[in-house]
């Protein structure tokens, strides 16, 4: 049944572990997606774009042979993730991905994916503990397959799905089954009809209803065990593992405090002391290493001030010289920041900006739209989208611009991205139609 408890990425047990930190990073990149039973996600040979974190849906990873024949390798749920390629430095998948159970799961995008585990934080190692589990699963369903009989595999494949949901259902056909196990129908079908019969389960055409779990752990073989006291240890593992400490990058002022304190340390201990010629010149050789110290972190801030400043200089000349206008207006539509295409397109100096209104260009049918739309970007994160015309200026005609705009971090202020359609506009309609064109009435008109 579904679940009526609202999804959060934290159902997930992978994310669920990250520390504060990472979570805060991934949060506003992770993505709530809907998943129907049987949609494939992934197919073998596919270029992995995202990577999926179940919540309440299930995946099986499959393995097709050449004349059709299929075998689940593993299945992967709210304790895991689907993407291990990725982990393992690879871009692409060798078996299919099916959801073997509708449900929710939140993705992420393979750049971000990546990026995060080359910071070497707690995802990775997560990733990393969870990627010995499933080789753990996929190792142990070769050994169940061979050596075990269909009874025990299928109640083995029922307690691995039990654990990965909440509920005692399973909504899947015997043929599923068959498919998933690479048995004969016949054979699910024999086998599940035995623990119906001991009352373990119930069976109805798509459904199956755990009645007796402990029973039917009673009659599973050992490959359930070994997997579940694998995926355990790992993440018992994880939690007391210390977590890698991040030291703030030494800078003058810590120096010198550090310095300053370990004198009045050594002061402290007997001050009434005479004071040595070997302890003069132990704190006169620790005072210089740390001269040394202080010389070479200056060295360091002020290459890391030059890189800033060319970074700064390169990305200012891309902002200014794009062919797209960007702007940023508060609440009342006043432009605060504005590119050099920006002040063509409106035919405004950019000294002028905090004086200028973005809504004093509009043509007066498009303002309501216009205002509208601002409103709509300042009350919520989501990206919008809108045209509308501009009036003309003295250096070209009426223009329709399609904008772009989302809200900044504090909901104050709208920065939009604001392009000229006009040509591409007028092109479609001539097109199909060679007379018809955008009138661009002249700017004495306006």
């Amino acid at each position: 049944m579904p679940s009526s408890i609202p999804d959060s990425p934290r159902q997930n047990r992978i994310l669920a572990a990250l520390s504060p930190e990472e979570y805060a990073r991934l949060a506003d990149d992770l993505e709530l997606v809907s998943l129907p039973e049987g949609q494939t996600l992934f197919e073998s040979g596919d270029s992995l774009v995202f990577v999926y974190f179940p919540t309440t849906c299930i995946f099986s990873l499959i393995s097709t042979t050449e004349n059709g024949s299929s075998a689940e390798l593993a299945m992967t749920g709210n304790d895991g993730l689907v993407g291990i390629p990725l982990v393992l430095g690879g871009e692409t998948t060798n078996y299919n991905v099916i959801v073997q159970s509708a449900g929710s799961a939140y993705r992420l995008r393979a750049e971000v994916m990546c990026w995060e585990l080359d910071q070497g934080g707690s995802l990775r190692r997560l990733a990393l503990c969870y990627t010995q589990a499933l080789m753990t699963q996929m190792a142990q369903s070769v050994v169940c397959n061979r050596h075990h009989s269909v009874d025990q595999q299928l109640c083995r494949w029922l307690l691995l799905s039990l654990d990965q949901m909440s509920g005692n259902q399973l909504h899947v056909t015997q043929e599923g089954i068959s498919n998933m196990l690479g048995v004969r129908r016949e054979a699910v079908t024999e086998a599940a009809g035995k623990l119906q019969a001991a009352g373990l389960i119930q069976y109805r055409r798509g459904n199956i209803t755990v009645t007796d779990r402990p029973g039917l752990e009673g009659r599973v073989c050992e490959c359930y065990g070994v997997v579940k006291a694998e995926y355990e240890r790992l993440f018992h593992l994880l939690e007391i593992l210390p977590s890698r400490q991040q030291r703030a990058r030494p800078n003058p002022a810590t120096l010198r405090q550090r310095a300053e304190t370990r004198l009045l340390q050594a002061q402290s201990v007997a001050p009434s002391a005479p004071v040595s010629q070997w302890d003069t010149a132990r704190l006169l050789h620790e005072l210089q290493v740390h001269q040394i110290e202080l010389e070479m972190h200056n060295e360091e801030l002020r290459n890391a001030y030059d890189e800033a400043d060319t970074l700064r200089e390169k990305y200012a000349d891309i902002y200014d010289f794009a062919p797209v206008g960007y702007f940023t207006l508060d609440a009342q539509g006043t432009i605060l920041q504005i590119n050099l295409a920006g002040a063509i397109l409106l035919g405004i100096k950019r000294s002028q900006m905090g004086r200028s209104r973005f809504a004093a260009s509009v043509k007066p049918e498009s303002l309501p739209e216009f205002n509208a739309f601002l409103e709509d970007v300042l009350s919520g994160k989501a990206r919008k989208q809108c045209e509308i015309r501009l009036m003309a200026t003295e250096q070209r005609p009426g223009a329709l611009v399609r904008i772009e705009a989302v809200v900044d971090e504090g909901g104050r202020e709208c920065r939009m991205v604001v392009m000229d359609i006009t040509r591409k506009m007028n092109s479609r309609v001539g097109d199909a139609l060679p007379s018809a064109r955008f009138p661009d009435p002249p700017p004495g008109n306006v």
